[in-house]
């Protein structure tokens, strides 16, 4: 068995975990926020923009795997 294809496997795995946990700690953050003080939910495009910059993260990870 090629190694390659678990090594590639893992990074995977790992590399979509970061991403994934913090994308989630954004939401629960922001509507934390909102159940607090409901003027905050204005800021949603803000908080859009962010969790599109932590996606981006997974999608280089997804990339480099090509690389490899």
């Amino acid at each position: 068995m090629d190694l390659t294809v678990l090594a590639k496997g893992i990074m995977m795995g790992f590399g979509m975990l970061g991403p994934a946990i913090g994308i989630g700690l954004i939401g629960s953050s922001f509507m934390n926020a909102v159940g607090r003080n409901p003027e905050a939910a204005k800021y949603f495009g803000q908080v859009f923009v962010i969790i599109a910059i932590v996606e981006l993260m997974a999608l280089l990870v997804f990339a480099s795997l090509f690389i490899i």
